[in-house]
């Protein structure tokens, strides 16, 4: 596709890593915008901090997770650390849950309204998810299956070849599949952000970020074809086991989320 998007001499912008970095502009931007609105008490610094903090974290955990499932050659600590710090593969639950815990205990350290937090935050998360989505497409990563065709059959127009990986496969475009499913759930759940809080209680935003995602990545890993570590023999990947688990742990609280709290005063964003 377009590994890169800029090669001006000395001036070299890879898709990827742009769309990572754009992606952690607007989920900052989203996060704070959300924040001012739904939080005003908090300080701004304390917001920024930790969002710094979630963006390291979110980076090491993603490096780290992909180390386990994808570089069998690093073997102990020393390596590990040592891959940690240089460019590589990144799986997006690693990142995702190693902000959110660090995130945790420093909202809790900090004694910021938790819930609150959640609801800000989730919705931006996914925005940089759905840009970094866009990068991996560019750069030919996280491909999905072929589609499939019989001989002679012409591939429909939305179907992906992939030159970097020179079969001239016709394949799903599962990259975009994620990024635009993804960025849908998150403009409806900032969108009725007031009404969700309302109706049901604070945290619900964030909750059903968290279990929508977990959904929709699911399912679209029935579409992948890149490999990506499968714990359970071939049927399950290291995503969708994952998604699993979040799923089943969010089931079982939904008679807290349904359970409507005492009536709280009206918010809105302005």
């Amino acid at each position: 596709m377009y590994p890169i998007l800029v090669d001006w001499g000395p001036v070299v912008l890879p898709a990827w890593h742009t769309m990572y970095v754009v992606g952690a502009i607007a989920a900052m931007a989203i996060f704070l915008w959300a924040s001012q609105r739904l939080m005003p008490e908090v300080l701004t610094s304390k917001l920024t901090t930790l969002y710094a903090i979630c963006y390291v974290f979110a980076y090491l955990g993603a490096r780290l997770l992909s180390i386990f499932i994808e570089e069998s050659e690093v073997i102990g600590i020393t390596e590990t650390l040592a891959a940690l710090l240089r460019f590589g593969p990144m799986t997006f639950y690693g990142g995702a849950i190693a902000a959110y815990l660090v995130g945790t205990i420093y909202a809790i350290a900090q004694k910021l309204p938790f819930a609150t937090l959640n609801d800000a935050g989730l919705p931006a998360g996914l925005v940089a998810l759905a840009l970094g989505r866009i990068g991996c497409f560019l750069n030919g990563d996280d491909y999905g299956k072929a589609v499939p065709l019989h001989p002679g059959d012409t591939p429909p127009w939305w179907a992906v070849t992939f030159p970097n990986l020179q079969d001239g496969i016709a394949r799903y475009p599962v990259q975009i599949f994620e990024s635009m499913a993804v960025a849908c759930l998150a403009v409806a759940l900032i969108v009725w952000t007031p009404r969700l809080r309302h109706e049901f209680r604070a945290g619900a935003v964030g909750y059903i970020a968290i279990i929508g995602y977990a959904l929709l990545r699911f399912l679209l890993e029935f579409l992948r074809d890149d490999f990506r570590g499968f714990p359970f023999g071939n049927w399950m990947s290291t995503s969708q086991f994952i998604s699993l688990v979040i799923l089943v742990v969010a089931g079982l609280s939904i008679p807290y989320w349904i359970r409507k709290p005492p009536a709280a005063p009206s918010e809105g964003y302005s």
